[in-house]
């Protein structure tokens, strides 16, 4: 059974993690994958044994030139790779993808929404022509893979296809580095941190979807009633040069860490004593998965996804977008409550295996090409 996945660009995020987990773990007696993704990604070199094909003109950005050069190169590709199934991710390639797939003629052709390209923050009539957009293609797609449960109730209000074809298999992680007996205490040491202050951190990309410049007003506030915490900063992207700014005006440099993008996150997430994301919107971040396996509370943002992981009181707290006031004051909460902070570590942990372990997410999706082959006659 031949699957190829086209996603729009492999960056460091849990679309593009998830995806090439998949590709790779797969029953190999049973499934062939192919990748055709954008170029330009973090995660370009580490994908190469997988001998993913690079569509240049397959850009994030709307580009009628370059989107219908990328389409008509995906047909092309489609056409002589021949898949059973087509599966794609992400809003742009998902568009693309599934046309592309469709006027090649594959038999079976699935869709995941790591989230929505659509948001509140956006001009309204460019959200209702993105929402069209769905709503079309809709018609083409067999299958829908949703990452959280609310988001497959949210695709349901606004009528994106048939719901009788949507697929709940959260998003997943994996476990394993997390079980090695990492010593947060060496790390700390390593990177100057001191024994009794306290460490807020998050993981996520530097853009408007993630609220960055949120965390660092949080963090002035904090830092007002803690003097001894340390603030961490796993990520990168366009919005740094104001991150950066901010912090200096805030008389704060000495007090973050801006790591950029790391692959060890692992050995970093279990120095945090509190997990904070202030995004706008989300799909299921493995971000707040991660923390949770590393018995780190997480303050998040009342969104979609985060809402699906996050019990509130029980492993962590939800707070309105944008509520500076609200976040810094259920951080102090935490870090001001050190059985409180460990009671919630090990809530969080508990929930993690299973649903949100990414084997049991490949098996998940390989049974449904499977089902969906045969419903095809493939």
């Amino acid at each position: 059974m031949k699957i190829a996945h086209i996603i729009t660009k492999l960056e460091l995020g849990g679309a593009q993690q998830n995806t090439l987990f998949t590709c790779r773990n797969l029953p190999g007696e049973k499934f062939e994958t192919f990748l055709i993704s954008g170029p330009g990604g973090i995660l370009d070199e580490e994908a190469l044994d997988l001998n993913p094909c690079f569509v240049e003109e397959l850009v994030r950005e709307v580009s009628p030139v370059k989107d219908f050069t990328a389409l008509m190169k995906m047909i092309s590709i489609l056409r002589e790779l021949r898949p059973d199934i087509v599966h794609t991710h992400s809003s742009k390639a998902g568009i693309l993808g599934r046309w592309a797939a469709w006027f090649a003629g594959v038999p079976v052709i699935l869709h995941t929404f790591h989230g929505f390209g659509f948001n509140p923050e956006q001009n309204p009539l460019v959200r209702i022509f993105f929402i069209f957009l769905e709503k079309i293609t809709a018609l083409i797609t067999d299958a829908f893979v949703f990452v959280s449960g609310n988001n497959r109730e949210q695709a349901g209000r606004l009528r994106l296809g048939d719901p009788a074809k949507y697929h709940l298999i959260h998003s997943g992680i994996v476990l394993h580095p997390w079980e090695t007996g990492f010593r947060p205490d060496a790390e700390r040491e390593k990177m100057g941190i001191e024994r009794e202050e306290r460490v807020v951190g998050t993981v996520s990309c530097f853009k408007p979807q993630k609220a960055p410049l949120d965390f660092v007003e949080i963090a002035a506030k904090v830092k007002s009633e803690i003097p001894k915490v340390k603030f961490i900063f796993i990520g990168d992207g366009e919005l740094r040069p104001l991150i950066e700014k901010r912090i200096e005006e805030l008389g704060m440099k000495d007090d973050f860490f801006l790591l950029g993008w790391r692959r060890d996150v692992h050995k970093i997430v279990p120095l945090f004593d509190v997990f904070l994301l202030t995004s706008l919107w989300e799909g299921l971040p493995r971000a707040i998965l991660e923390a949770f396996w590393s018995e780190v509370p997480a303050v998040a943002s009342r969104v979609d996804g985060n809402a699906e992981i996050v019990t509130e009181g029980e492993d962590g707290y939800l707070v309105p977008v944008h509520n500076i006031d609200q976040f810094a004051e259920k951080v102090l909460m935490i870090l001001g409550n050190p059985d409180i902070r460990r009671k919630m570590g090990k809530q969080g942990r508990k929930k993690i295996r299973g649903d949100f372990d990414i084997k049991i997410m490949a098996e998940r999706l390989a049974r449904l090409y499977t089902k969906l082959c045969s419903s095809k006659n493939t």
